[in-house]
């Protein structure tokens, strides 16, 4: 009786196949079909790399490491875009710290972790310093109107 899981050489094709097998990778430079063991290259996604290379990152995953910073004035901007509905003075400190910081971003290209809160803080900021000066020309245009109605009624 024979064995099935003995090769018979007269019966297998004789060509390599094109593939890899598990644990194979193809050598950088290599022909179709020859492969090494580590030979240079990463480890395919979802197979283990050998010891001392790199496997690659997953799409959209960054690799581990430091978190992002944030950015010094990040959560102050937040904070004064907020005080600014209330308190209008810091209305415009926030959109003016809000660009300020906007630009410092720009010009480092560093990405920091609180981006998002100097965004919302620079808006705050520079709505409410809008609603302010507006609501200060209506009301000196309030108080001309009173002033003029006074003298024209008054004489």
């Amino acid at each position: 009786m024979t064995n099935p899981s003995e090769e018979n050489p007269q019966t297998q094709p004789s060509q390599e196949t094109p593939y890899a097998q598990p644990g194979q990778y193809p050598q950088s430079g290599g022909q179709p079909g020859q492969y090494a063991q580590g030979g240079g290259q990463q480890a395919p996604y979802g197979q283990q790399a050998p010891y001392g290379q790199q496997s690659p990152v997953p799409y959209g995953q960054q690799p581990y490491g430091a978190p992002p910073q944030e950015h010094p004035q990040g959560t102050l901007i937040l904070v004064f875009g907020i005080l600014g509905i209330f308190i209008t003075i810091f209305a415009p400190i926030a959109w003016y710290l809000g660009n300020k910081a906007k630009s410092d971003i720009q010009t480092s290209g560093v990405q920091y972790s609180n981006e998002q809160n100097i965004s919302i803080g620079r808006m705050l900021g520079k709505v409410f310093t809008i609603i302010a000066i507006v609501s200060i020309v209506l009301v000196i245009i309030f108080w001309f109107v009173i002033a003029v109605v006074a003298a024209t009624q008054g004489g």
